[in-house]
């Protein structure tokens, strides 16, 4: 392929009328498939030699030069070497492509990305491709709910919300609608948080954590076979305000499980959650090792609940750790990120309205880092494969914190925030990095809007509406299986294609 051939491409945008000079700066690359690409490479990888294209060139000329390379996308109208048999064997269609110039999606022209990251263009540069990911497209939406939705979660299927009117529901895809599966009232307030976990013993059995401004926190268990939902346990002892946040975690070993809760006063508790098999029996009746207090039969009197049984063995459980760890309102919860899924986590991560994030040693309930930022944390997430944690604040701000100890109350590495550019207008009220995907993040705001992220670059990749009506409030967020949920105060659940 001559030099010749690549200008012929129409790499649009690439200086100010869209055409390219020949007699310009041409800078040599390389165009190398990215390893994170697993799917179909022999269909997309490219000789490495390097070759020459325009300094100036932008993302949406390089992806059109990669797609010619490839042989892929419609060929020209005036092209007149055309053949039968080219009509009999068409091109498959063109790609977007992303690129990564240093570890960095290039959103310059190249000459530019270069420059800032002190790159030489003696040298061919190493541009890593793949293909870039869509813009969310909406597929479908719940009917409306009787008031706000003000948090959600995604697990084994199913989509769980809880509102401002203190009813869980459940979510399932009915063609272009997302229908309610079962609702229960679980408090008397707006619930604040919630989190799910699948049975470590059994996979048909999910529990459900929710804390409210009612000041309860209990867990419900969905039974998947039988479709039914059942208060499991109520918290109690650990927390005097409303609860604000809540983080469920599990081991394959052993079948335990934890859970750690927040409150509007800073207050942190750790608690035991009853297993599957100390919920369907009496043998724990006036108390254990787990701190679970009592045990005893109790009928269900909510009138608003489906598939839910009148009766039910219901724990009642205290904590096992509780300590004042922040100076106001624990806004976001995690657990450190743990290699081995056999085994519990051994550290909690922390967010607060007093600006500062800190890092817990479960065992000894001591904070092992504490780190202060410049604006109050509304919400928390930590990314799949590590300790790197994203948050919003009011500021209308993203930022990212490296929180990666040694386990010795020391930093492993540089721990700093790092800012994405400002891109919502109004306060960040839920953040949640993808569960397949370490570099893809999604926020939403009260700005109406659902964003979504790649941290390799300080500008959002996509912006959509998320709500219906201007003025709403998107205050939640999920991602799915292929899919983002979204919820706020137009009280319909959007769910989004990605």
């Amino acid at each position: 392929m001559s030099s010749s051939d690549e200008m012929s491409i129409d790499p649009t945008q690439d200086d100010d009328d869209g055409i390219i000079d020949k007699q310009q700066t041409k800078i040599r690359v390389s165009f190398l498939l990215s390893p994170s690409v697993r799917h179909n490479r022999h269909q997309l990888e490219l000789p490495s030699e390097p070759m020459a294209v325009p300094s100036n060139i932008r993302k949406r000329g390089l992806s059109a030069i990669v797609n010619h390379l490839l042989d892929r996308g419609d060929k020209d109208d005036d092209d007149d070497s055309a053949s039968d048999d080219d009509e009999d064997n068409e091109r498959l269609p063109s790609i977007p492509f992303d690129f990564l110039l240093n570890d960095k999606l290039l959103r310059l022209p190249l000459d530019s990305a270069a420059r800032n990251l002190g790159l030489s263009t003696e040298h061919a540069l190493e541009l890593h491709y793949f293909p870039a990911r869509l813009p969310p497209k909406k597929e479908g939406q719940s009917e409306q709910l009787p008031d706000w939705i003000m948090v959600m979660e995604y697990n084994n299927g199913r989509l769980w919300s809880g509102g401002a009117d203190g009813v869980i529901r459940t979510f399932e895809q009915d063609g272009e609608e997302l229908k309610s599966g079962c609702v229960i009232s679980a408090h008397t307030g707006p619930i604040k948080c919630v989190s799910s976990l699948t049975d470590a013993t059994s996979d048909c059995l999910t529990y459900v954590a929710t804390g409210s401004m009612d000041q309860t926190l209990v867990t419900h268990a969905y039974n998947s076979k039988k479709d039914e939902l059942n208060l499991h346990a109520v918290y109690s002892g650990g927390h005097g305000n409303s609860i604000s946040s809540v983080a469920l975690a599990g081991g394959s070993g052993g079948g335990k499980q934890i859970m750690a809760s927040g409150d509007w006063d800073g207050g942190l508790a750790i608690w035991n959650v009853p297993g599957s098999s100390s919920s369907s029996s009496n043998d724990n009746v006036g108390g254990d090792a787990n701190g679970n207090k009592s045990s005893k039969k109790r009928k269900d009197n909510n009138s608003n609940s489906k598939s839910t049984s009148t009766e039910g063995t219901i724990q009642e459980v205290q904590p096992i750790q509780s300590v004042r760890a922040h100076s106001s309102n624990i806004s976001g919860l995690a657990w450190g990120y743990n290699s081995s899924s056999s085994s519990l986590p051994t550290t909690l991560l922390t967010g607060s309205w007093d600006h500062g994030l800190k890092v817990y040693d479960v065992s000894r309930m001591d904070c092992i880092l504490a780190l202060n930022g410049s604006r109050v944390v509304t919400s928390l997430s930590r990314c799949s494969n590590s300790d790197v944690v994203a948050t919003g604040s009011p500021d209308c701000t993203v930022r990212l914190w490296d929180m990666r100890t040694n386990g010795e109350g020391g930093s492993g590495s540089q721990i700093a925030d790092k800012t994405l550019r400002q891109s919502h207008k109004s306060w960040v009220s839920a953040i949640q990095w993808s569960p397949t995907d370490p570099f893809v993040l999604a926020t939403t705001s009260h700005d109406g809007t659902l964003k979504v992220w790649d941290i390799r670059s300080s500008l959002p990749l996509h912006t959509v509406k998320a709500t219906a009506n201007k003025g709403d409030k998107s205050l939640c967020l999920a991602f799915g299986d292929g899919f983002i949920y979204s919820g706020g105060s137009d009280c319909v659940v959007k769910k989004f294609a990605l």
